[in-house]
């Protein structure tokens, strides 16, 4: 099984941040099936891991979870079974 997230994960995503008032948005690396996202700041400041923990709670549910790269705002989506 691969460890993707698809364009309508992303869209639930950014409005359960949007839902939440959180001023970033997710965007997908490489297409609108992607293993990757990037984390993007459209306002105000926000806790980047509490960002991180909404994320994974979503994500929860589909056996998927995301971790920072060396650059904060660069996540990989891996399985939870790794």
């Amino acid at each position: 099984m691969a460890n993707v997230v698809h364009f309508n994960m992303i869209v639930e995503l950014n409005q359960l941040l949007k839902s939440k008032g959180i001023e970033y948005s997710l965007h997908s690396v490489g297409g609108c099936t992607c293993c990757g996202l990037e984390l993007k700041q459209n306002g105000k400041s926000y806790p980047e891991e509490e960002i991180i923990q909404i994320i994974n709670e979503y994500l929860d549910t589909k056996w998927l979870k995301v971790i920072c790269d060396d650059d904060f705002h660069m996540l990989n989506v891996i399985s939870k079974f790794e």
